[in-house]
């Protein structure tokens, strides 16, 4: 495998970047990581290392997020899957596998929608066809400390709104608590704002765009103790999705990649080489929620395989 290669583009007056971890002989299309709000292009590395064994992997920074320019609350996640589309476009690497994390779900999600041809699988963590009224309220919550400069209350605030109540099992619940608090405490300066667009872009964001998809595998999963994305809101949107797989992450929460990043890691290596999921252990049953309908008309109980 090569060295990381980073590139810089611009799309619409905006910067932005990606990381390229090119794999000479792979046995599967490149896999595209689009992280959470509050992520960068090197937040995925302790689970990239199985991925670039099999194929080239790329992490993106899209305008608004790591070291890409800042971009105003005003843009939507329309946006977003439009500089999505121009990076593929200008890395010209064929059909990808897209695995995509909370916030850059809405990114890929329009992405498929508009441009179906980039698409080999989608992998969507902690979905949600639109945010709950309580999960809203969280991210308020986080917005306000924003607002004034408040970098220990929005650490705190972080944790509340990412992470499930104590009395949830949760795998490494005390380090990954350590970690996000940290992390969110440590912003400073123009970072405030950034965070402040990202997390207003979040609140302000209507819901996945009508219709489904079809003709694209696809793996929606987050964690069983998902308090932000419910697991009911995933099953939701793998409903919309024609040739999806539902599942949850056992004793996580809205963080799996986290608290059990090599299971995280190994389940999407089999997603994207087409290996069977279903005998992995950290997993609740394989769900095939768009299937329901046609299930229960041919009298089988919804869920059934």
């Amino acid at each position: 495998m090569s060295a990381d290669q980073v590139h810089r583009f611009v799309f619409s007056g905006f910067g932005y970047r990606c990381r390229v971890v090119e794999n000479p002989a792979p046995r599967t299309e490149p896999i595209v990581v689009i992280g959470g709000a509050f992520q960068n292009m090197y937040s995925y590395r302790r689970l990239e290392g199985t991925w670039a064994e099999a194929a080239t992997v790329v992490s993106v920074d899209l305008p608004g997020s790591g070291g890409s320019d800042a971009l105003p609350a005003a843009y939507g996640f329309d946006f977003l899957s439009d500089v999505l589309a121009d990076l593929l476009e200008r890395l010209a690497i064929g059909r990808v596998n897209l695995y995509a994390v909370s916030y850059g779900v809405p990114v890929v999600y329009g992405l498929a929608q508009e441009h179906p041809r980039h698409v080999a699988r989608l992998a969507l963590m902690g979905a949600a066809p639109i945010y709950p009224p309580e999960g809203l309220r969280g991210l308020e919550a986080m917005a306000e400390a924003l607002a004034n400069g408040d970098a220990e209350g929005y650490a705190r605030r972080s944790v509340e709104a990412l992470m499930a109540p104590s009395d949830r099992p949760v795998r490494n619940r005390a380090a990954v608590t350590r970690l996000l608090a940290r992390d969110m405490a440590a912003i400073q300066g123009d970072g405030f704002q950034r965070h402040h667009a990202s997390t207003r872009r979040v609140i302000d964001w209507q819901g996945l765009p009508a219709g489904g998809l079809t003709g694209i595998p696809t793996l929606c999963f987050t964690g069983e103790h998902d308090t932000l994305t419910r697991p009911d809101l995933g099953r939701d949107v793998a409903a919309r999705i024609a040739d999806s797989v539902f599942t949850l992450v056992r004793e996580t929460d809205h963080l799996p990649a986290l608290e059990r990043h090599r299971e995280v890691s190994q389940l999407l290596l089999r997603f994207f080489t087409d290996q069977p999921l279903d005998t992995l252990d950290f997993l609740t049953p394989l769900e095939r929620p768009s299937r329901a309908p046609l299930d229960v008309a041919a009298g089988v109980a919804p869920g059934g395989h």
